[in-house]
């Protein structure tokens, strides 16, 4: 089925996997399972104990002939319904969810491409549910139960009444299957959506809190001077000249009206009608200007890995621009065929990256352009970037985002 989702494995959360596994595990086991070792299930079938890792497969061997099929048609069904609640119903959910929970920042593009996600799954699983009561046959499955136990967030933090509208065949079936006596007893009721859950600023940084700065040096003893040694007398060094204070970037600027810390704190908690309005009411041109960034030598992107690392690299050699400007690049296409591509907030008329010697480094390697916020098509490139809207560049599909 054309449902794909691709989630960064760094935010893979193993605990959330292992709890809704631990749910799934506990439904109509039959008591065939004697024991578990260092997370790996030990079952008895026929007086013969055989280890099982994981414990999806562990189902398919305890679940009764019920749950898991009765003939091969009918299993091999209900583990294709099994494998697409983990490879692309969780993933996709992992990304609308994670910010609510505060694991993970609220990056507008990979949320978008979530609830995209999720729209197209729930779109094929509503039309398959059209004249079907459960999933596989006529009888509840582990089909049913794997889909219910992934969906069970979904309906109860994101899909509101109307978002449960669009998907009637689901929201019945699902309301069967999680209202089923065996589930009741084990995950208790599940309450329905009101209001879609949002991104939790002061959770994420409880999860997420700033490294603390090193701790002071102990002050050590002074130690004991020596007797000083007569010498000899040496010339007076003659004065050095005064050196030139450094000037702090865009001082020579008036005070802007649109304020970089406020813009960043939108963009990251609120939403984009939000987000427009301050940056319509706020924008000066020559105050700030917006710029577009394309990559040079794009035959060089041959490897997603190495892309991903050459932009952060240039953010990390920007550090000291952070108060200054905002960013955002993306990653476009497969590796071998790649195009980096951005947008860019910063302080001034100009090119603000000739602003500072060190903010040149990586800069001089990409076309800038500036764009014109009153020219309706260059806006639009401009916020729907921020939206996060923009999933191709010149053919090639969105597959990474930075955010600076």
């Amino acid at each position: 089925m054309p449902i794909n989702s691709v989630i960064n494995p760094l935010l893979y959360d193993k605990a959330l996997a292992e709890t809704i596994r631990r749910h799934l595990s506990k439904l109509k086991l039959k008591g065939k399972i004697t024991r578990k070792i260092n997370n790996t299930f030990v079952s008895n079938v026929d007086g013969q104990e055989e280890e099982i890792p994981d414990e999806i497969p562990m189902n398919r061997l305890v679940g009764g002939s019920d749950l898991r099929g009765s003939d091969e048609v009918s299993r091999a069904t209900i583990t294709q319904f099994m494998n697409m609640a983990e490879t692309q119903l969780f993933p996709a959910a992992c990304q609308v969810l994670y910010p609510c929970w505060g694991l993970m920042p609220n990056n507008k593009n990979v949320v978008n491409k979530g609830h995209e996600n999720i729209k197209s799954f729930m779109t094929v699983l509503d039309n398959h549910l059209l004249d079907k009561t459960y999933l596989v046959g006529e009888s509840v499955t582990l089909a049913d139960l794997t889909l219910a136990v992934y969906m069970r967030d979904l309906y109860s933090m994101i899909l509101d009444e109307g978002r449960r509208n669009s998907f009637v065949n689901v929201t019945r079936w699902f309301t069967t299957i999680i209202n089923q006596d065996e589930v009741l007893r084990i995950l208790g009721p599940t309450s329905l959506c009101e209001k879609p859950a949002q991104f939790d600023a002061k959770l994420f940084q409880q999860n997420n809190p700033k490294p603390q700065k090193n701790a002071p040096k102990k002050e050590q003893a002074p130690k004991k001077e020596a007797p000083k040694k007569e010498e000899p007398k040496k010339e007076e060094p003659k004065p050095e000249a005064p050196k030139k204070e450094r000037k702090a970037p865009f001082s020579n600027l008036p005070p802007a009206k649109l304020s970089m810390d406020t813009f960043k704190r939108m963009y990251w908690n609120e939403e984009m009608p939000v987000i427009s309005k301050y940056f319509d009411e706020n924008f000066v041109d020559g105050e700030w200007s917006v710029w577009k960034v394309e990559y040079k030598y794009q035959n060089e992107l041959k490897r997603t890995t190495t892309t991903n690392n050459l932009v952060k690299g240039m953010f990390q050699r920007l550090e000291s621009m952070k108060k200054f400007a905002f960013g955002l690049m993306y990653v476009f296409g497969n590796p071998g065929d790649q195009k980096l591509a951005g947008v860019w907030l910063g302080r001034g008329g100009d090119n603000f990256f000739y602003e500072d010697d060190n903010w040149t480094i990586d800069i001089e390697n990409f076309n800038c352009t500036k764009l014109d916020m009153n020219k309706p098509e260059e806006k639009a490139l401009w916020t729907k970037f921020v939206a996060g809207e923009i999933d191709d560049w010149e053919g090639r599909q969105f597959e990474k985002d930075h955010i600076f």
